[in-house]
């Protein structure tokens, strides 16, 4: 009885120690615990942005909705980006005002969808300041919807948060680049809770041949290498204007971004994936980030339709497949990626999806704009607003057999971006099958250079493994 209680003791003291941050043993561990143990037929449903501005409760009236919710709701599993804030404005007396904001009934409409879990870091988690933080964090407890990347703590924040359904425990870990940045005790700095952020530095590359004209201009400049011009100032480095130029390889001919990742943030988010993982039995990754990769023209890059402008540029930021990769290799089942507002491929990597861009799910900030800030000199919808790539995105449906991915179900979505009644504007529907076949034809090609083949089946793309 001693003997067996000894080694409880020590089995115990293992796990405990497999599971601290950085630990030897959480590296050890990782090939015989990072396994994916779902059941047979196990399915889980992702999208993008869920911004809401708007009440949504007469929506399942509407059967082009009700189809997308049979959907997500039909899932063992559910998840997608939360961007922004659910407060009650009537009542909010928080410090900061302005932005993404939806009324408390928002947290049951997003649960009543179907939705188990969602990431909050994103550019728009902020716009009420901490107090529209709390206040969110509050109405999704209420609620029981699991959220994942915020904290009222450092390692709160980046923690997985799990979702447990009959088929298997679900955890997600979430970052962003954005603030406001939960930030770690250091000394007596007893540290804050925020959003947990994966930091990236970019750096405009420079051909060669461009390269002496961007230090004369520099050296011309009012102040010349001061204020306007702080940081490194070396032969292949120039920091101007708030920016940080590169001078990009021999033989490179256009400029393009190049990104780094800050190494503790991203080893503090690889821990909390593989402590997750052990505690789960499939762990999502979310990742809210508007970077691009093809800097050609400033608003123009390959695959952008004339006319449209950056933030619908489907190229991949450089450091995102490292993370992705890097995130499965240490024990993420999905990635998910969100923040431009538009699609991008999709890469299968050891038999995991990374969907690097999955759009907007529901996009009612283009009903007045910007949610909070009623502008009546905005223009309130097409053509001039906006772009119809904007308000198309997929609901994808990851199936899995033995413990491994089975297949992908790409599903189009629409979200009305020609509808005159503003109640339906920005509203998620399966998309008609016109717009569906552009929906997955974009993919296919967006995808393809990843390696992945994506195979229509009438209005929906299938990805087989």
């Amino acid at each position: 009885m001693g003997i067996t209680r000894n080694r409880s003791v020590l089995a115990g003291l293992a796990t405990a120690l497999a599971l601290l941050p950085g630990s030897l043993l959480a590296q050890q561990a990782d090939t015989a615990q990072l396994e994916t143990t779902v059941d047979d037929g196990f399915t889980i449903a992702v999208v993008g942005d869920i911004i809401i501005s708007y009440p949504l409760d007469h929506m399942l009236a509407d059967p082009g909705f009700r189809a997308v919710v049979e959907l997500t709701q039909g899932a063992d599993a559910t998840t997608g980006n939360l961007e922004g804030n659910i407060i009650d404005g009537r009542t909010f007396k928080g410090s900061a005002g302005g932005g993404f904001g939806a009324e408390p009934e928002a947290a049951e409409w997003v649960k009543e969808m179907g939705f188990d879990i969602v990431s909050r870091p994103n550019n728009h988690a902020d716009d009420f300041g901490r107090e529209g933080l709390v206040e969110t964090s509050r109405h999704l407890n209420r609620v029981g919807l699991q959220f994942a990347g915020y904290g009222d703590s450092y390692w709160a924040a980046r923690a997985a948060r799990f979702y447990s359904s009959p088929g298997g425990r679900v955890g997600m870990v979430a970052v962003s680049d954005h603030d406001p940045r939960a930030q770690p005790a250091r000394g007596e700095w007893p540290g804050i809770g925020g959003l947990a952020s994966l930091r990236v530095n970019r750096f405009f590359m420079v051909p060669e041949d461009d390269w002496d004209a961007l230090q004369t201009l520099r050296d011309n400049f009012p102040n010349g290498t001061g204020f306007y011009a702080r940081g490194a100032n070396t032969n292949n480095q120039i920091a101007f204007l708030g920016q940080q130029f590169r001078k990009a390889p021999r033989g490179i001919v256009e400029p393009y971004y190049h990104f780094e990742m800050n190494q503790q943030d991203l080893t503090d988010t690889l821990d909390s994936i593989r402590a997750g993982k052990i505690r789960s039995d499939f762990i999502t990754v979310a990742i809210h980030a508007h970077h691009f990769n093809d800097a050609k023209g400033g608003y123009r890059g390959e695959g952008i339709p004339e006319g449209e402008h950056l933030d619908t540029n489907p190229s991949i930021a450089d450091y995102l497949p490292e993370f992705a990769r890097a995130a499965i290799d240490n024990g993420a089942d999905m990635f998910q990626g969100t923040g431009v507002h538009a699609l991008r491929g999709i890469e299968i990597y050891k038999n995991r999806p990374i969907f690097y861009g999955l759009g907007e799910f529901i996009r009612q900030m283009d009903v007045i704009g910007l949610a909070g800030r009623g502008d009546p000199q905005r223009s309130i919808g097409p053509p001039n607003a906006e772009f119809p790539v904007k308000f198309q995105s997929i609901l994808a449906i990851s199936e899995y057999q033995n413990r491994d991915l089975k297949e992908v179900q790409i599903h189009p979505i629409e979200a009305r971006y020609d509808e005159e009644k503003l109640a339906l504007r920005g509203i998620p529907r399966i998309a008609p099958p016109e717009i569906a076949q552009q929906i997955l034809k974009r993919l296919q090609d967006l995808s393809a250079p990843l390696g992945t083949e994506i195979r229509i089946e009438g209005n929906i793309g299938i990805i087989s493994p």
